[in-house]
């Protein structure tokens, strides 16, 4: 069973850079982590502050592992201040 996870983050007004800095900084551990097939964000192309990551795992265990891992947890409590409301997020298995 592979995992597909889809955020979909929306920066406040003014934090789009620091967003960006965050999302391109989680891709390097979060690819060295055990199970990650893959993880890409992807910034909309005329709206700055809206982005989407999409990644896989290899099972769900590996990916509720990376929701526990010490570089997310700190990326999620500086979203506190830069993103507009939580991530929304959908989960698929195959």
């Amino acid at each position: 069973m592979t995992l597909t996870a889809v955020s979909t983050l929306q920066a406040r007004a003014g934090k789009e850079d620091l967003v960006r800095e965050q999302a391109l900084a989680l891709i390097e551990p979060t690819l060295a982590e055990p199970g990650c097939v893959s993880y890409q964000p992807y910034q909309h192309p005329t709206r700055p502050g809206e982005w989407v990551v999409v990644e896989s795992w290899e099972s769900r265990a590996a990916f509720e592992a990376h929701l526990t891992s010490p570089h997310l947890l700190a990326a999620f409590e500086a979203g506190v201040d830069l993103l507009a409301g939580p991530p929304v997020e959908r989960v698929f298995e195959s």
